[in-house]
């Protein structure tokens, strides 16, 4: 490699810039992708839900470390046979920004907890230190 010509170096430098341009452009299409997702889903949900939403705290659980308890607002709901994938709404105080995840849950489990669209379900979290967030774990 170090015995490249200044031509090799050149196009070498080149095709790693294309690379990177290529790569950054597909991450920021799929952020706003899943932006724009967040944002229709949130359009769905009432105002008062929202606000809600903002108040939730999380509390911790006995003897479970850095675990958490809440409540998610289940934004959207898609039920195929056994299976029912659910899609929980969060907010993030320290960031003053909503987000989201989805799980799926036994279609049972879930109706016979009595759980509907629009609903604040109770959730287990967990702290992660680094980005300071709080990350689903399982619906409680």
């Amino acid at each position: 490699m170090w015995n490249m010509s200044l031509h090799d170096l050149i196009i070498s430098i080149i095709v790693a810039a294309v690379v990177i341009g290529v790569f950054t452009i597909v991450v920021f299409v799929i952020a706003k992708k899943s932006g724009q997702k967040l944002e229709e889903l949130l359009a769905g949900i009432p105002e008062e839900l929202q606000e809600q939403l903002k108040v939730e705290n999380f509390q911790p659980m006995d003897g479970a470390g850095i675990k958490c308890a809440t409540r998610g607002l289940v934004g959207a709901v898609e039920t195929k046979g056994e299976t029912t994938k659910v899609r929980l709404v969060f907010y993030n105080a320290a960031r003053d920004a909503f987000y989201d995840t989805t799980t799926k849950i036994r279609t049972s489990e879930f109706v016979g907890k009595g759980y509907k669209l629009h609903d604040m379900i109770p959730c287990e979290m967990k702290y992660d230190k680094e980005y300071h967030i709080h990350e689903f774990r399982k619906i409680m």
